[in-house]
């Protein structure tokens, strides 16, 4: 068999890198019917964070390989409030000079 172009070969083409199906997935339930050993889960683009979660909690309870899981935000911690010292004066506070005193 001689190889021409850069195409798979028929059995791997349209396959996840690993070798696996990808199943594009929206919503928690969609992961019901999913086989582990053959198919692997791809989150589908539009679907937000809170429904990631679920389905990310599903499928890790299913022991199912998500492709994209995500990156994780930092959670917000309590904000620290910015505390402003003023700057300690070294100099004594003089009285103001008139204006026919000459500074030195």
């Amino acid at each position: 068999m001689v190889k021409i172009g850069y195409k798979r070969n028929r059995r791997g083409r349209g396959l996840h890198p690993s070798g696996l199906e990808e199943i594009i997935v929206r919503r928690p339930a969609d992961l019901e019917n999913i086989d582990a050993k053959t198919q692997i889960v791809k989150i589908s683009h539009t679907v937000g964070e809170r429904n990631r979660i679920a389905i990310m909690e599903r499928a890790q309870a299913l022991e199912l390989t998500v492709a994209n899981p995500g990156l994780k935000k930092p959670q917000a911690g309590p904000t620290e409030e910015l505390v402003v010292k003023e700057p300690e004066s070294t100099e004594t506070e003089e009285e103001p000079k008139s204006a026919g005193e000459k500074s030195e």
